[in-house]
């Protein structure tokens, strides 16, 4: 009689221990739990085996209403879903002046929505995400901003990336779409809302302690190939072509050098639908910025970032940073220039670029500052001066805030950062610009409407991110 009671109740106690364990628990350790206790006589094989299949039909139970209870459905094939955004609100006041003396400034409250879901299965991954603002270098929306716009009037979400990639091996991705730019670059080449359409290939491996990068990209500048049998009004496509070589060295536990060398080319750069650019001369400062200002031909450049961060102490981190650029066809690009517009003959060929800054902010570590995602409670401040020729860079691309999208200008930058929460981030911001050189204009697609002799910048950001 007391051998039966022992039995029953190391059945009861077995049974309650391994149905009230969590779904992950259910491993090995627990069958090789079962098949001691038969193998010492306490269980038979029988009752181990029907303790088994109640574990199991528990656990299917529990995974069942887990997914009902599931908001979001997501196909079996996919391994995982993340998704991701943020909402921005802005205050924001520019201004600019040339030497005609007219003044114009602009003040104006500025609201952002960014949102995406990225997922992966197996070795193919995925990322979509809309955005609002039509413009490519701008995300952003204004407060009643647009002339015929009425209080019940809303705005329209376009797509901003929607790309599918391919882990091929451990060391090289491929991408295909609309995609994050996979550069490493700086705001004076690449404004950090312009996405790239086309195709990109990744290389990633370690020599020693060091990561190496390489990375080429094919990007759709102009698109739409059109040809006609003996009309003669083919139309090319016009492609950038990028291709990037650089190293992340780790120097210590508390120090790391990053550098790139970039090479950027276009295949078909005196398309009709860019034209031919020209910045305009600078006699021209009180009319209205050159119409010419949008044309990537003779743009063969170098492109050569740097940085160096390093704890200062152990709890704030350092960065030195840079960036300098030289247009290898600099020269053709002002002799073109010459030809459309006489007016710039003689005048200045300057086709570099150069930046310098630094940077501080609060982390835990190194890599947490080298991420630059902080926490509440976090802050960080960053301050750089760039150098930007007529002829030294794309026009269509550079920061569209602190030098007011253009080119012949420099200055300098102020950015600080406050973690109010972990997701929710307060952003102070101020830029000084003034042109480089006067003999030419300052080409672009500002938001004031003739050519600078100075310009100023102020926002301040409240950013929610989820």
């Amino acid at each position: 009689m007391g051998s039966i009671k022992l039995r029953s109740m190391a059945i009861a106690v077995s049974g309650a221990l391994l149905m009230s364990a969590g779904t992950a628990a259910w491993a090995d350790s627990n069958e090789d739990l079962l098949q001691t206790l038969v193998a010492k006589g306490v269980l038979t094989e029988d009752e181990a085996k029907t303790i088994a299949d109640g574990r199991e039909k528990e656990k299917k139970v529990q995974e069942k209403a887990a997914k009902s209870e599931s908001k979001i459905k997501i196909a079996d094939f996919i391994d995982n879903a993340t998704f991701y955004g943020d909402i921005r609100v802005r205050a924001e006041h520019r201004s600019g002046d040339n030497s005609a003396g007219v003044d114009e400034s602009r003040d104006r409250g500025r609201y952002k929505l960014t949102f995406g879901i990225k997922t992966k299965a197996d070795d193919f991954y995925t990322d979509l995400s809309f955005a609002m603002g039509a413009g490519g270098r701008s995300d952003n929306a204004t407060f009643a901003g647009d002339s015929s716009k009425t209080l019940n009037d809303k705005e329209t979400l376009f797509v901003k990336t929607a790309m599918i990639g391919w882990a091929a091996t451990d060391w090289l991705t491929l991408e295909a779409g609309r995609m994050k730019n996979p550069l490493y670059t700086t705001p004076m080449v690449w404004d950090g809302d312009l996405t790239f359409e086309g195709l990109t290939e990744k290389v990633n491996f370690k020599a020693g302690s060091a990561d190496v990068f390489l990375t080429a990209s094919q990007v759709s500048y102009v698109g739409d190939h059109k040809s006609f049998d003996g009309s003669g009004g083919d139309r090319e496509t016009n492609e950038l072509l990028a291709f990037q070589g650089g190293v992340k060295l780790p120097i210590s536990e508390n120090a790391s050098a990053k550098a790139a060398l970039t090479y950027t080319t276009f295949t078909h750069n005196k398309n009709s639908q860019t034209g031919v650019f020209s910045p305009s001369s600078g006699s021209a400062s009180a009319t209205a910025v050159a119409a010419n200002s949008f044309g990537v031909n003779d743009l063969d450049t170098i492109e050569i970032p740097a940085e160096f961060n390093w704890m200062a102490r152990n709890n704030i981190g350092m960065r030195v940073f840079g960036d300098y650029v030289t247009n290898l066809s600099g020269n053709d690009r002002a002799d073109a220039a010459c030809t459309i517009d006489p007016t710039v003959c003689g005048a200045s060929d300057d086709h570099d670029a150069w930046l310098i800054g630094f940077a501080t902010g609060s982390a835990k570590n190194l890599k947490a500052f080298e991420s630059n995602k902080l926490a509440k409670g976090d802050w960080s401040a960053r301050i750089w001066y760039q150098n930007v020729g007529a002829y030294a860079v794309d026009a269509n691309a550079v920061d569209s805030d602190f030098m007011d999208s253009r080119v012949n200008m420099k200055g300098v930058v102020l950015k600080a950062e406050y973690g109010l929460r972990n997701n929710v981030f307060v952003n102070f911001a101020a830029g000084h610009g003034t042109r480089k050189d006067n003999s030419l204009g300052t080409a672009g697609s500002g938001d004031i409407a003739f050519n600078l002799d100075s310009f100023n910048l102020y926002q301040l950001d409240l950013t929610y991110k989820f």
